[in-house]
This record gives C-alpha cells, structure tokens and sequence, in this order.
C-alpha cells in the first residue's frame, strides 16, 4: 500500500472516531440523521476499501478479489441506507449489522495476506465489527438508544483502528524526499 493510502486511511480513522463522539453527543438525534450518518460511514468505507484494493498489489489476488467483493457490498448497504433512511430502526439495524458484519469479514481476510506491526489491530477491527453485527442482530429489540451506544462505541473503536493501522503504515515505510 502507498504512504498516500495510510494517510487516507488515517483520514477516514479520524473521521469515523468524530462520527462516533457526534452521536454520543446527540442521543436524541433524529432516525434520519443516524441513518444518514451510519449510512454515509458504511458508502464510504466500502467504496474506499474496493478503490484501494483495485489499485493495490500487496496481496494475494484471491484477498484483493474477496476484499473487494466485500468492499462493493459494504458501500451498496450503505446506498440502501442512504436511500430509506426514515424507513424502520428493524431494517436499518439489520442493514447496518450486515455491513459491519461484511467489513469486518474483509478486514479479517486482508490481515491474513499482511505481515508486520498492523495485523493484529487489522484483526481487531473485523473481530470488533463482527461482534458488534452479531449484537444488533441476536438483539434487534434494545432499542434505538442502545443501537446509538453500540453504533457509537464501534465507530470510536474502528476509527482509533484504522487510525493506528495508518500510523503503522507511515512508520513501516521509509520516506524519500527527493
């Protein structure tokens, strides 16, 4: 991967521990803001992984091709998103389980094909984004109050993950200033 990606990796980490502290910071959000905010996390996420992995040659072809196979769901659950999000805290639960679930499953497969000192928080961030689907999926009646705090707490989590999976990268890599 290029020192560019680690830096939109680091980017987008930031971004996604901001989307998580804004809705803490707003539990009486309306369902569309939380929709949209989810929805828009989900989109870009997706399209971000399938972007990097068309254009990157650090991995296995069958990773490249099953990260982006998950790539291109995950921004597909976030259009379905996007395009109800009035729509019930039932369905939107399980759009925003399955994404998570599908993002988590990939960032997994990629960590198997890498090497070196971001693997292990590679791991954590599908493991953390596993359990956090398979909570909203085996409980769909906690409620939108708890959805916020378990959708918050993850976005937090993978946002410091994928912020420390860019440090690692930038670190990894010599810089040449020429």
């Amino acid at each position: 991967m290029s020192r560019t990606w680690s830096w939109v990796q680091l980017v987008a980490g930031l971004l996604t521990f901001v989307l998580g502290i804004l809705a803490f910071a707003w539990p009486e959000a309306t369902l569309r803001v939380v929709g949209f905010l989810f929805g828009l996390n989900l989109l870009v996420g997706g399209l971000a992984r399938t972007v990097a992995l068309l254009f990157s040659h650090g991995y296995p072809m069958l990773n490249r091709v099953l990260g982006i196979i998950f790539g291109v769901f995950v921004a597909i659950v976030g259009i379905l998103c996007l395009r109800n999000v009035a729509g019930s805290v039932a369905l939107l639960l399980l759009i925003v389980a399955i994404g998570w679930m599908l993002d988590g499953f990939a960032e997994i497969v990629l960590a198997t094909s890498t090497e070196g000192s971001a693997k292990g928080w590679r791991i954590a961030f599908g493991v953390v984004a596993i359990l956090a689907a398979i909570a909203l999926l085996v409980w769909p009646g906690i409620g939108l109050t708890a959805f916020l705090f378990i959708g918050a707490t993850t976005l937090c989590f993978l946002g410091i993950c994928l912020a420390f999976i860019a440090i690692a990268g930038l670190r990894s890599r010599p810089s040449v200033y020429a």
